[in-house]
């Protein structure tokens, strides 16, 4: 299977969400593959503290796909934990397969790191008061 992948900027998503919207520029990737490709396997595993971990495989949507961006339809569920992730992106010929070694899956498009929040505060501001009276020393 033929590797090309680019390494892109942090993605930024909500953890155990649906129908979150990604933007990756992976049609220039095309010119690689001999063979042409119809759909993207994503695979999208949690490596903070491990180099494996909790991991979820969809073939993702595509909104929009041009020269220059796709637009694709994803979800974290199922993935609980916020903090860092790493993402690849497969071209395949199958609207269903989510196994990356299966004979349906071209080659790998694109490789990079996502950020899962949770929206979690972990301080709350202070209300400081300062009075007006201050002395000062001689």
């Amino acid at each position: 299977m033929p590797t090309f992948f680019n390494i892109k900027n942090m993605i930024y998503l909500s953890s155990n969400t649906a129908s979150q919207t990604i933007y990756l520029s992976l049609d220039e990737a095309r010119q690689y593959f001999a063979t042409t490709y119809t759909h993207y396997l994503i695979v999208i595993t949690r490596e903070e503290n491990s180099t494996t971990g909790e991991e979820i495989a969809q073939v993702a949507v595509i909104v929009n796909e041009n020269a220059r961006i796709t637009q694709l339809t994803i979800t974290t569920v199922g993935l609980t934990l916020a903090g860092r992730y790493r993402y690849e992106v497969y071209g395949q010929n199958s609207a269903v397969n989510i196994d990356p070694t299966n004979g349906a899956v071209v080659g790998l498009v694109e490789r990079g790191y996502m950020v899962l929040t949770d929206n979690e505060i972990f301080y709350d501001v202070p209300v400081v008061t300062i009075n007006n009276d201050v002395i000062y020393g001689q």
